[in-house]
This record gives C-alpha cells, structure tokens and sequence, in this order.
C-alpha cells in the first residue's frame, strides 16, 4: 500500500489536515501518530468509513486483528454508541484485548468515520493461557493456531498509556479534549449457563443493577453509611464479566468502570468536575500499577470511600465559602507536590494572615492541620495499591522523617503504616 493509496482523516477541527516535517517530506500529522504508536508501543492503528468498510491500517494481520474487534455483535455496538456519544468506546473481548474506538461526526450526528486503535493486551498472557482463551471459539485446528501465532504478535500496553494515546486520537479526529471518566466500556457477555442466580425469577436477575444503583446513591448524596450497601453489593455482583484469561486484568476492567460511574455520580453530588476527574485519573493510575486482585480491591475501596467523603463534606458544611473550598481542592489535588501557603492564599486571592483566619474559622483546622490529614489519607491507597516502601512513601508526600509519618499516621488511624499495609494487602 503506497502513501497516495491511504485515506487519511481529517477531523473537524482540521489538525489532521495538518503537515508535520519527517526524513525530508511532509506527511499528515495522523501518519506521524501512526507511525509513533508503532514505533513506540506496537500500536496499530485502524480507519473505517462510515459503513465499517476497512480503509487504512498498519496491521501486518489486518485479517485476524480486525476480526477480533468487528467480530459477533461488536461491529452494532460500535455503530450504537457512534449514534449516541462522543466519547471513546474502549472494547475488550473474550480472548483478552483491548481496543479503543474514536468517532468522527458529521453535521447529522452520526458517525462519518471511525478510527481504532488495538488490539492490545494490558497484562501479561502466557501461551497456555493463550491457547485457553482461543478455546471456547471452537476454530478449526489450523484456524486455532494461526490466531493463537496472530497473538504472540500483540503488544502488551499499560491500561493507562493506552488510554491516553486514546485521548490524543480523540483531539486530534474531534478538536475536543476528553477525560478517561469520559470513556465508554463494552464487554463480553458470559453465557447464561454460567449465570447461577438466572432462573432466579425478574427480582433476582436485576439485583446487580438495583444493587449498582445504591452504591452510586451513596455517592451521589455523600451518604457515610454505606457499608451494609457496600456489603451487598459484593454478594449479589461479581462486577463486568471478562473471559480475559486473567483474573487480574478482569478487576482492573471492573474497577476503572467503577471509577468512571463513581467520577460522575460525585459531580452529580456538587463535587467540582475539576477534582472528581483528577481523582479519577489519579485512582485509574493507581489500580494500573497494582499487581494482585487484593490491591486492586483496596483500591477500589478506598477510592469509593474518598469520594463519598467529599461529597458529605460539600453537603454537611455549607458554611465553608467558594474561596476555602478552592484551596481545599487544590491541596487535595497536590499532595504529591511542596505545598506553600503563600501559593495557597494567593489561589484564594487572600493574604496569609486573612486565609490562615478564616480557613481554621470555617474548616475548624489549621491549613497545616488539613495538608497532614490529607497526605495521611491518601497514603492509605499507597500503602494498600503500590509497591512503595513505607519511607518512599512518606518522602512522596512530603513528610520530614519516617518516623514522624509513622507517628502522624498512628495519630490519625491508631495504627502504624506498617501495620496498616499488613492488613490491607496480600
């Protein structure tokens, strides 16, 4: 396929028309992408017109590999949410791949052009798990082994690297900025065999969704009682179904979809959009890093915990003005970062002396006070969802010795760091 072949995109805000300078000739800015991803990452990348007709990719196995995301009913959910959003669908199927689907609109509404990005795996897969994810497709023999020997080709890519070439794609085909909390999810269905609670009765087999719609109620509203909620939901949901081959892979799915309902269910509670998908981005990053399904589920925990708090702190001290809950946000989103309280005051357009007053007025802490009870929370998820040593840690959050960390974090949960990662990891 030569260059003139190629149908490049060119999305509405013009970038794709765009010509950047490589090895002497100008090519379009999306070939330069192209070509980066693949460079880079092992990235391939794929365009369709409208009609789902294939008009460009740099897949050596454009065969397999588009089979893989237009197979069964994947190709109608594609065009479905086309139709009905703007955001990028991320598609993973039974065998353990990820793809990202990014939709170019036109004047109607509807898809004009659509551009993939995968497929790829986001965790290490061995052959034999291989060879039992390509299993229940029941293959010819020779069929088999050609897509087993098609995956050996797939690159592995961080769910968070993935998912931010994803938002580039996304400027550069729409002009428009876009948030991973923004992102659509598509699954795999389980057969209903497998479903033990189907023949249950109507009640029974619309429990996860009922069960769903409390958790984020909790959210929503800030409400501090959700444990028993919490509880239930455990028992009655398993979470997205993913024939992945890889537990692991198959929590992180279904806690970065949680993350995503949570990020809009607190904006939905008077969280700012700023903070709630600065969360969301710092908790997908966290349960990226994790390893074992009991980080991941810590993750989650706290993460579900962290924003029904700040929700219930919106609603529960109304007392607190616009200026102070902007420096509360700020911290909250800096913990990693040296804090200064002149910088903070200024964000408030206050004075120190002004902002140390009526802080500690309307808050009932010092701004010092609120920084060390921030860091220490959020150091619970790195204890319980990193492989950061306990004075790693406390360095990341800017805290002067390790044992003055240990002691403000025994202050604030009555027990060490130490001890607190012994009962809250594998």
């Amino acid at each position: 396929m030569h260059d003139e072949d190629l149908v490049y995109p060119i999305g509405n805000s013009g970038t794709f028309r765009e010509e950047c300078e490589t090895s002497g000739k100008k090519v379009p800015h999306a070939v330069f992408f192209y070509q980066m991803l693949l460079d880079c990452y092992g990235i391939w990348s794929w365009e369709y017109d409208r009609n789902l007709e294939l008009t460009y990719t740099n897949s050596p196995s454009q065969n397999f590999h588009g089979k893989l995301l237009l197979g069964r009913d994947r190709a109608q959910v594609i065009r479905e949410q086309g139709g009905a959003g703007d955001a990028p669908l991320i598609i993973s199927n039974s065998i353990g791949t990820m793809w990202a689907v990014v939709f170019l609109k036109g004047e109607d509404g509807q898809p004009v052009k659509y551009f993939a990005l995968g497929p790829v795996f986001t965790g290490e897969m061995s052959r034999q798990s291989s060879e039992q994810a390509v299993e229940p497709l029941q293959l010819p023999l020779d069929k088999k082994w050609a897509l087993i020997d098609c995956m050996k080709q797939i690159p592995y890519v961080a769910t968070t690297t993935f998912f931010h070439h994803t938002m580039i794609l996304h400027y550069y085909a729409t002009g428009k900025k876009v948030r991973i909390s923004d992102f659509f999810y598509h699954t795999p269905r389980q057969e209903k065999s497998v479903e033990p609670w189907e023949n249950g009765g109507a009640g029974r087999r619309h429990a996860p969704f009922i069960s769903e719609k409390k958790l984020l109620d909790m959210v929503r509203t800030g409400n501090l009682d959700y444990h028993e909620v919490l509880a239930d939901a455990g028992a009655v949901s398993p979470g997205i179904r993913i024939r992945s081959g890889s537990p692991v892979r198959q929590a992180k799915y279904s806690v970065v979809a949680f993350i995503t309902l949570c990020t809009r269910a607190a904006i939905e509670g008077g969280l700012s959009s700023e903070c709630a998908y600065t969360l969301s981005d710092t908790y997908t990053e966290a349960v990226d890093s994790c390893t074992t399904i009991s980080q991941i589920a810590a993750v989650s925990h706290t993460m579900y915990e962290d924003f029904i708090r700040r929700v219930n702190r919106i609603r529960r001290e109304k007392g607190i003005s616009r200026p102070v809950r902007v420096c509360c946000d700020f911290i909250d989103n800096h913990l990693e970062e040296e804090l200064v309280l002149g910088e903070i005051a200024e964000r408030a357009g206050y004075t120190e002396y002004y902002l140390t007053r009526k802080f500690k007025a309307e808050v009932g802490m010092s701004v010092n006070a609120y920084i060390r009870r921030a860091r220490i929370r959020y150091s619970r998820l790195l204890l319980s969802g990193t492989q950061f040593t306990v004075e790693e840690i406390g360095a990341k959050l800017h805290f002067c010795s390790r044992s003055y960390f240990a002691a403000a974090f025994r202050e604030l949960e009555g027990m060490s760091p130490s001890e607190y990662r012994a009962i809250h990891r594998e």
